[in-house]
């Protein structure tokens, strides 16, 4: 078969409609998202807390697997809160455990206690939670890209299922921010 300029035109503009209208599709989709998740985090007061309870909002709460995520979740921020690394490790995946010993894990958290923790959107596929929080620390212990004793966090974690349930893997780094308290 012998295409023609013509047929060649028509097949290349057919196949431009298509991959336009799909990428449309795929903007307003996430678009819709973020306007649900902002939504969620309008509830958020941001600062130090005493609660440290890991709190859902409504439309995350409403996630079949909510009630997994806030367990490792709340888990996770015990272990740092309590300095506790072997419940740290059982709730992380073996990829992010490896690479921290006991020592250098008990000296990076030594001073860090977060609080006011709300969890503003759970995503699938991959599974990852997104979660706003305050954490306070040394100066000297805080990221260095931010040395403040005080900062708030907006971090999207990657979760993933293991034989004893699930486990944070990461955190996606497209979906992470943070500031100063003020």
């Amino acid at each position: 078969m012998r295409l023609t300029r013509r047929s060649v035109t028509v097949l290349l503009s057919t196949l431009l409609i298509v991959i336009l209208t799909a990428g449309a599709a795929a903007a307003w989709a996430l678009g819709r998202q973020r306007v649900d998740t902002s939504m969620a985090a309008a509830d958020y007061s941001a600062g130090p807390s005493a609660d440290r309870s890991i709190r859902m909002a409504d439309g995350p709460g409403d996630h079949a697997r909510a009630e997994e995520i806030r367990d490792v979740l709340q888990g996770y921020f015990d272990s740092i809160n309590n300095r506790d690394y072997a419940s740290w490790v059982r709730s992380v995946a073996a990829s992010q455990s490896s690479v921290q010993d006991p020592q250098r894990w008990a000296r990076e958290y030594s001073t860090s206690v977060d609080s006011n923790f709300m969890v503003t959107a759970v995503f699938d596929d991959p599974l990852r939670a997104r979660i706003l929080f305050t954490s306070q620390q040394s100066v000297d212990l805080a990221p260095p890209m931010l040395p403040a004793e005080c900062i708030e966090w907006d971090v999207t974690y990657l979760v993933s299922d293991t034989d004893h349930g699930l486990v944070l893997s990461g955190i996606d780094p497209s979906a992470q921010s943070m500031t100063a308290c003020g």
